[in-house]
């Protein structure tokens, strides 16, 4: 158009009007969004503490929030913890106390050392703001030492301060286990590892590991203290506490052949449903607990295996602090990218064998649960443990393949029939082997009769 400079249109064919376009108010648009352009990804690889997904989350809010006490930089600052952040503060003062050749400073230059990593673990947006570096190491601090003087007095059974108000409340720690737990409340294993070692030498901790100080605090408040035992090495690098629980449940899992050679296929493996238990019993499958050979350690929960008609299923005790868990878990599974889903392909082959109560009720007979939950509390448990997640690479569609090929095939329908409508018992089993004889010598009559007249 003659006489706008700095302007140019465009006729739009489907308004039949003109467009003009500012270059002012181009370049003004231009500059903006040049501004808030990222030169790098806002997530980044070493991220591995993560606020939980909406659409996770709103399956049950309550699973992923803590109840006193806030470890990180996640649900800082929130009124109802402040009760904990003075327990945190007197937990330092006595962890100073015992190590006398550690100072408050030496804590401080580590941490900072180590800031900007710990840092990189989280999720960015949380992170910005007013929450500075200063702010960040002290909170490193507070937080890292309180959770190592609690493992410590966990392990060492001395007396504590009869102000104590953890070890002298019986409820304290059962609402710590459920918090310390969470994906959101985890603290770098690093930042843990760090002043760990600092502090080590100087504490009476009979040798033990960082490790197997994590270890025992929970051993101590789960239902099922040997699911935490741990049957081979754990991986060299552990993220967090969660991670932590995450390695030590799978560490056993034997992967068959066939998972391996799915693990090679590209795209998503689709999971391959099974009836429940009810049903496969039904049908002939039998279901028997796995026995763990070596005394005193749990056998894999993931360990299931479908032989020759036989279920054989490690043993599982669930109370209200295992869903938290493992919706914890599989939600740390669905966030990370290095954690393969294992947990949530457990959760979906569980969901898979119980309906409903009575199959809660089947599979404690058999002794492959330990129920502490209301039976149907327990069913929907199992239900809605993983909606709104994917699975890939789902690690039991050989074993489903295999119970399902066996559910279908009429043979064994027709053997349990038999088995149960007339070998269940003893007077059963008589009275077809009478009905059985009677038949025969009605036919040998019949016979004779017929040809000798």
């Amino acid at each position: 158009m003659e006489g706008d400079q700095g302007k140019c249109s465009k006729f739009d064919g489907e308004s039949r009007s003109i467009i003009i376009y500012d270059a002012s108010t181009v370049e003004e648009l231009k500059k903006n969004i040049e501004a808030k352009l990222l030169t790098h990804s806002p997530l980044l690889s070493s991220c591995c503490i993560f606020r939980v997904p909406e659409v996770i989350r709103r399956q049950k809010e309550q699973a992923y929030e803590p109840n006193i006490v806030s470890i990180g930089p996640f649900h800082h600052g929130n009124k109802k913890f402040q009760l904990f952040e003075g327990v945190k503060r007197w937990y330092l003062q006595c962890l100073l106390s015992l190590c006398k050749d550690v100072s408050l400073e030496s804590l401080i230059k580590v941490i900072m050392e180590l800031a900007k990593s710990a840092r990189d673990c989280y999720v960015a947006d949380p992170l910005d703001g007013d929450l500075d570096q200063k702010y960040f190491v002290e909170m490193m601090i507070l937080d890292g030492c309180f959770l190592l003087e609690l493992f410590r007095k966990a392990l060492l059974y001395e007396p504590q301060h009869e102000n104590d108000p953890i070890f002298n409340v019986s409820c304290m720690r059962t609402y710590l286990c459920h918090d310390l737990l969470l994906l959101e409340n985890q603290l770098p294993w690093s930042v843990l590892e760090c002043l760990y070692n600092l502090t080590a030498n100087s504490l009476s901790q009979r040798g033990a590991s960082l490790t197997s100080l994590v270890l025992n605090f929970f051993k101590q408040s789960v239902v099922d203290n040997l699911m935490l035992n741990p049957s081979f090495e754990l991986p060299c690098q552990i993220l967090h506490i969660l991670d932590l629980i995450r390695a030590v449940i799978v560490s056993g899992f034997k992967e068959t052949a066939s998972v391996e050679e799915q693990h090679k296929k590209k795209g998503l493996n689709l999971t391959q449903r099974i009836p429940n238990a009810t049903s496969l019993s039904e049908a002939g499958v039998r279901f028997e607990k796995s026995q763990n050979k070596e005394e005193g350690k749990g056998e894999c929960i993931m360990n299931m295996e479908f032989k020759n008609g036989v279920f054989t299923i490690p043993p599982l005790g669930i109370n209200e602090r295992t869903e938290p868990l493992f919706r914890n878990l599989i939600a740390f599974e669905q966030c990370h990218h290095s954690r393969l889903h294992k947990i949530t392909s457990y959760a979906v082959l569980m969901d898979n064998l119980i309906d409903s109560r009575e199959d809660v009720d089947f599979l404690c007979d058999k002794g492959i649960l330990a129920n502490w939950l209301n039976p149907d509390d327990a069913a929907q448990f199992f239900n809605k443990l993983y909606d709104d997640t994917i699975v890939m690479r789902y690690y039991y569609s050989g074993l489903s393949d295999n119970v399902n090929n066996y559910y279908k095939t009429k043979w064994h329908k027709f053997m349990e029939t038999l088995r149960h409508d007339y070998f269940s018992t003893p007077w059963t089993i008589i009275s077809f082997i009478a009905a059985f004889i009677l038949l025969i010598l009605t036919l040998v009559q019949t016979l004779y009769t017929i040809q000798w007249p």
